[in-house]
């Protein structure tokens, strides 16, 4: 009887040390899952692992991790409430999760006080916990420089060590802890130290590719040469095929076609991929097959089908022409979509859109701006805010074109002459005189040997000093004609307007007609064939003879009026 109890014990302790080993394999294989983001098969398979093993904190924690990468911070906050409950309930790992959730809540002090707990538990040597405190801080309301500075604790550990494996993941963590900083140069450094840590890491190199693709089109070269190294290194790295995939969606149909193959040789199926499937038939052209197909996507799948095959029916819709459908649709893809599925450019679509509405006008404001505030780079914000402008400047509505291109020069921190230029320019076009000249100014300050200052800043103030009494514009008509006069037969039609006032200033205020005809003798060299400029200056000659100073050049031929006719 003894021999036998004793018997079964053992046979239960070896069941339990086999679970134990199971469980530790199955996280490991759903780690890797995650790695290549299959987040639902992720999903799937530690469900099934906290199922049979409650107290398995690394499994709990893996599952809600999870369950934010699936976009479902509630599901997770549930699974690392359950998990803290019992023996675990001041797990380090558990409690850094906890605080994830709470940031993904805005919670910031409470996740903050989590994850200084999980640190003085560990006393800041335990490398998995100091690296889920990083990754809950590339939440939203995260801290990337604490993650940072926690991560550092990780990698001085690795440094310490005379032997030992470095895992890359802590790499990787630092290197988009960067990323959220904006600080790109120290991103791939951190990526490269992944690599060197593991030369077979692909997300590392992926990553790489990521932080250049955000650098725009220019670096084209190098982003597609990481990218396909990182599927060269590991030929199952689904999110690289899907960036490819992506990059040629609108450039070339067939390259994309098979990127978007060898992606969905790897990834999860479901909605997501239905999505990216019926959207090939858009980048193909085929914009009623896309209707259509997206249409039974939604019919068939109901409340799980993917929201961006609403968009998908919209941008087909605005491709045919039915600004109609691709307002109504848009709006309800706008309803539905997670915030990481709208992009900026969503919103420029939807506001030229309603621009053909005119109940809807002042939604165009409103939603060329919402893609400007959704953009994290500066790149893309003066981008969207420069065809905002031109825009309004195409349909002629010069009040809001005047607005927007004055917009540029505060989104953007270093304007350059084309964007100052046409802020002064269409604020003069659409009367507002005093700013043109003030952004005319600016121009003049930042290129002090370009004649288009000085020439917009004389005309503005011309107009504001109509009558010439105050002598505004006369500084910088001088200032003008100075380096105008370098180049006579490029500047011809603007030096003739500028001697010309300059001509009626000194006549008509000044009561100078010797100083008048000076002006008038130079816009004759400029144009020798401009006859109002002879008339009045015969008529100058003519008072000036008679030696009446208070006298005045006769109504009927009045020297040049300023400004003259506008471009």
């Amino acid at each position: 009887m003894t021999r036998k109890i004793r018997t079964t014990l053992g046979l239960m302790a070896f069941a339990l040390a086999m679970s134990g080993s199971l469980s530790a394999q199955s996280v490991a294989e759903a780690r890797k899952l995650m790695y290549y983001e299959r987040f639902q098969s992720a999903r799937d398979m530690l469900q099934k692992v906290v199922a049979s093993n409650p107290a398995d904190a690394e499994a709990v924690y893996w599952l809600a991790q999870a369950e934010f990468s699936l976009y479902n911070p509630g599901g997770a906050k549930a699974v690392l409430q359950k998990g803290l409950e019992g023996a675990n309930a001041a797990h380090p790992l558990l409690l850094a999760g906890m605080g994830q959730a709470e940031l993904s809540e805005g919670k910031v002090n409470d996740a903050r006080q989590r994850f200084e707990t999980a640190l003085s538990l560990t006393k800041g040597k335990e490398i998995p916990v100091i690296a889920a405190i990083a990754r809950a801080n590339l939440e939203k309301s995260g801290d990337a420089a604490y993650g940072i500075e926690k991560l550092k604790m990780a990698t001085a550990i690795y440094d310490a060590q005379k032997k030992g494996t470095k895992d890359p993941y802590v790499y990787v963590l630092l290197g988009d802890s960067y990323r959220k900083l904006m600080d790109g140069g120290n991103a791939v450094t951190s990526y490269e130290n992944a690599l060197l840590a593991d030369p077979k890491y692909a997300a590392a190199k992926y990553r790489i590719a990521k932080v250049y693709l955000t650098q725009g089109i220019e670096q084209r070269e190098i982003f597609i040469k990481n990218f396909e190294e990182a599927v060269a290194l590991d030929a199952a790295f689904a999110p690289a095929y899907y960036d490819l995939y992506a990059f040629y969606f609108s450039r070339d149909v067939y390259k994309s076609t098979s990127y978007f193959n060898q992606y969905k040789a790897n990834a999860d199926s479901g909605p997501a991929l239905d999505y990216e499937e019926a959207s090939l038939l858009y980048a193909s052209s085929d914009f009623d097959k896309a209707i259509d197909k997206a249409t039974q996507l939604l019919a068939a799948q109901g409340d799980k089908a993917d929201a961006r095959l609403y968009r998908l029916q919209a941008y087909s819709y605005d491709k045919k022409g039915d600004s109609v459908k691709t307002v109504e649709l848009l709006e309800k893809f706008f309803s539905l979509a997670r915030p990481d599925q709208v992009l900026p450019e969503n919103y420029v679509v939807m506001a030229m859109n309603c621009a053909k509405f005119p109940s809807r006008q002042v939604q165009v404001d409103e939603y060329f701006g919402k893609a400007i505030e959704s953009d994290t780079t500066l790149k893309n914000k003066i981008d969207y805010t420069r065809k905002a402008a031109n825009f309004f400047k195409g349909v002629k509505n010069q009040p809001k074109s005047a607005e927007w291109f004055t917009r540029v020069l505060t989104v953007n921190p270093n304007p350059g002459k084309a964007d100052i230029y046409n802020a002064g320019f269409e604020n003069f076009r659409a009367g507002s005189f005093q700013r043109s000249d003030s952004i005319f100014k600016l121009y003049s300050a930042k290129f002090p040997d370009e004649v288009y200052g000085y020439y917009w800043s004389f005309r503005s103030l011309s107009v504001i000093d109509s009558t010439m009494e105050q002598g505004l514009a006369i500084p910088d008509c001088q200032l003008f004609i100075e380096r105008a006069d370098k180049d006579r037969v490029k500047n011809k039609n603007t030096l003739v307007i500028a001697l010309g006032y300059m001509a009626g200033y000194t006549a008509n205020v000044k009561k100078d007609y010797t100083g008048a005809v000076a002006f008038l003798d130079r816009l004759l060299e400029v144009d020798p064939a401009n006859a109002d400029a002879a008339k009045n200056k015969e008529i100058l000659l003519k008072a000036a003879s008679k030696n009446q100073p208070g006298a005045k050049p006769a109504s009927e031929n009045p020297p040049p009026k300023p400004g003259g006719g506008r471009p």
